[in-house]
């Protein structure tokens, strides 16, 4: 950590390295030595590390991270980059942490802007941006296999290589997660909730002149993921098959830096990626007239009942007592009778999602006073589903931006900043920041931010025309479909539609802060005041869809957050937040804890023995409490030119409470042991 006459430098809430003092918004670093320090296996458990975020499982195996969380599910609010790509998913408005196609051990550091920072990354950058930077290859010097297992068939492994010769410098890895889930997730009853997640992740750099950088990177993940029964499907059905989430990903950018001398330098990154994910499930559905398995299920998917669902506008009870009178419905449940055998489908909730992103950052320093970093980029989003959108769906958008610092006094910097940009679902907007930062003596700073920021609706949102699919049917109706259900392929009769009137939503915040370095001691305070607007605060799936712009929520608290190592050999690191809520929408503040707060205490007892211990507390998610103990052991030798690290990590459950909803009762003691072989 900087001691007071090093000032600690940021990069990412301005998009330019500068004193974090200078910076126009609150800031954590979560830099490579916390990450070890924390025992951390999956990279969402970091950012427990951050004063006010919100990192929890809340379904099974989907971890959902939130900074000032308010929806427990649907987190959609937050901008998170990887190595600068935008990890913002254009389909569901989603991050989707289990394939994000970096292991945890690439990740070099992870920088947080605590606050909006639409002014700096556009719509999306809502409550905040977290920044993931991989390792640098031209920093590495060893290659490395690590494996690791523990209870809950946790079985995970990671290699990795990297190399430099004359002007290139490259590194790769490969890396596979895997585990069972938790025993008794839901009070008692044993469900699959297992996880298999294989990344790969590689970066070559190119140093082609003093002047001039090329930087490659490419990489990908796949997974597979037992999820949960859906509430829905289970009122009017029996899962014969769970459903099985796989998904794919992939990508690949490149990166021109040209340094028209020490004062200027100009960046050009183009990249693409691709997601795909399809959840599988197979249901025998219930007769709605008699409750029971039967061949009466099948009018679920008959054309006849569609048909009544959009007469009575999408009403399910008012379809259902229109039905007893309709004679075309009548026909249709005696012509089922007929099939004498339980209607059993298998279904998926399918969705590919692309972007192709190219963009131009100039940065200039004008002599000691003023710093401009400015901008362009063009996006295209293209989204493909059957189940969701029932087609393919794109969005074209043009941005511009700037960020400007200037020195009005030597110990006052004024920081402006803007970003316009218009797309093919919200037209144009533009965001706006405002921070002046004070340097009331060395090391120490005082600051104001005000900002504004939106998220746009995704394309789900806007574009919404849901369809599920009958794919594999059961004898005799896979033979006869056309006959039997009024048409083929089948659908479910439930479909919905977005009005495709959407307004985004919006935040305006505004924070006063206090930044300070002590030889050994780091410091930041922060109190701050939001207001969100125009939220879309209900639940949008096939069997609730409530699509509007009435949700509001309110926040006003104050964050900390302490680095103190007294020598060289200690390192505590504490954290915490105490926030105020209001909302109109009781769905937004489900994940909303009031007080929240980490401690992280690291020890290096020798040259060989290091010990470090978390803990972790959210008081409360809907009215539950979050509160974890967590203790490392490692010890590192070297055998000849080898270096080995043998670790135990114990992930303790102080309380039994659910997380976040009744049913999730994952507070449930981890542990395993791993060997890391550098060499």
């Amino acid at each position: 950590m900087p001691l007071a006459d090093e000032p600690a430098m940021v990069l990412t809430p301005a998009r330019v390295s500068q004193p974090q003092s200078e910076a126009p918004a609150s800031v954590t670093v979560i830099d490579r030595n916390l990450i070890e320090a924390s025992g951390a296996r999956e990279l969402y458990e970091v950012l427990r590390l951050v004063p006010g975020m919100s990192a929890v499982k809340v379904d099974g195996n989907v971890p959902t991270v939130a900074y000032h969380g308010t929806q427990a599910r649907d987190s959609r609010r937050m901008l998170v980059l990887l190595d600068g790509r935008s990890q913002y998913q254009p389909g569901l408005a989603r991050v989707n942490w289990n394939d994000m196609p970096v292991d945890i051990r690439d990740v070099e550091r992870i920088e947080v802007t605590r606050g909006p920072a639409a002014a700096a990354y556009g719509a999306n950058a809502f409550t905040a941006v977290i920044n993931i930077i991989t390792r640098d290859p031209r920093d590495i010097s060893k290659h490395t296999l690590a494996v690791q297992g523990g209870n809950n068939a946790i079985r995970d492994g990671y290699a990795s290589a990297a190399g430099r010769t004359g002007t290139d410098a490259w590194r790769a890895s490969l890396s596979r997660r895997a585990d069972d889930g938790y025993d008794e997730p839901f009070e008692g009853r044993q469900l699959n909730d297992a996880k298999r997640i294989e990344t790969l992740n590689g970066e070559w750099v190119r140093e082609l002149d003093p002047r001039n950088t090329l930087i490659m990177q490419a990489g990908g993940s796949q997974n597979r993921l037992e999820r949960q029964q859906e509430g829905g499907v289970q009122d009017i059905g029996i899962y014969q098959q769970d459903p099985v989430q796989k998904g794919q990903r992939a990508f690949a950018s490149l990166q021109w830096q040209h340094a028209f001398d020490q004062h200027h330098q100009l960046q050009i990154t183009g990249y693409g990626q691709y997601t795909r994910d399809v959840t599988d499930f197979s249901v025998c559905y219930l007769d709605p007239l008699t409750g029971q398995p039967g061949p009466g299920g099948g009018v679920l998917f008959s054309r006849e009942l569609r048909e009544l669902y959009l007469e009575n506008n999408r009403d399910v009870g008012a379809t259902f007592a229109a039905a007893q009178s309709d004679p075309d419905f009548a026909n249709r449940y005696a012509s089922l009778q007929s099939a004498n055998a339980p209607f059993c489908a298998a279904s998926a909730l399918d969705i590919e999602e692309e972007r192709y992103d190219l963009e131009i950052q100039d940065t200039l320093q004008m002599g000691d006073r003023v710093r401009l970093v400015s901008g362009l980029n063009l996006r295209h989003d293209r989204v493909s589903s059957d189940s969701y959108l029932s087609g393919t769906y794109d969005n074209v958008s043009y941005r511009a931006f700037g960020n400007l610092a200037v020195d009005l006094l030597r110990p006052v910097t004024l920081n402006l900043g803007g970003y316009w940009e218009r797309d093919s679902i919200s037209g144009q907007h533009f965001s706006p920041r405002l921070g002046l930062n004070w340097r009331a003596a060395p090391g120490h700073s005082f600051r104001y931010v005000f900002s504004r920021a939106l998220r746009t609706p995704d394309i789900y949102e806007d574009q919404a025309h849901t369809n599920i699919r009958a794919r594999e049917l059961s004898s005799p109706f896979a033979d006869n479909t056309e006959a039997l259900l009024g048409w083929a392929p089948a659908s479910f009769f439930i479909t919905q539609t977005s009005p495709g009137t959407l307004k985004p939503e919006r935040i305006r915040s505004w924070e006063l802060g206090y930044y300070g370095q002590f030889p050994g001691l780091e410091l930041d305070v922060r109190y701050f005041q939001e207001e969100l607007t125009d939220l879309l605060s209900h639940a949008l799936n096939p069997f609730e869809f409530e699509p509007n712009n009435e949700g509001r929520v309110d926040h006003q608290g104050t964050e900390a957050q302490l680095s103190w190592r007294p020598g060289v050999n200690h390192l505590l690191r504490l954290t915490g937040a105490h926030i105020h809520t209001r909302v109109n929408k009781k769905t937004e503040g489900r994940l909303a804890a009031r007080d929240s707060a980490s401690a992280l205490w690291a020890w290096q007892l020798s040259q060989h023995w290091g010990l470090s211990s978390a803990y972790y507390l959210a008081n409360d998610y809907n009215d539950n409490v979050f509160e974890r103990l967590d203790l490392q052991v490692r010890f590192r030798h070297r055998v000849i030119d080898t270096e080995l690290e043998w670790k135990g990590v114990v992930q303790h459950a102080l309380n039994k409470e659910p997380v976040v909803f009744e049913e999730n009762r994952y507070q449930e003691d981890r542990f395993w042991l791993g060997l890391a072989v550098r060499i």
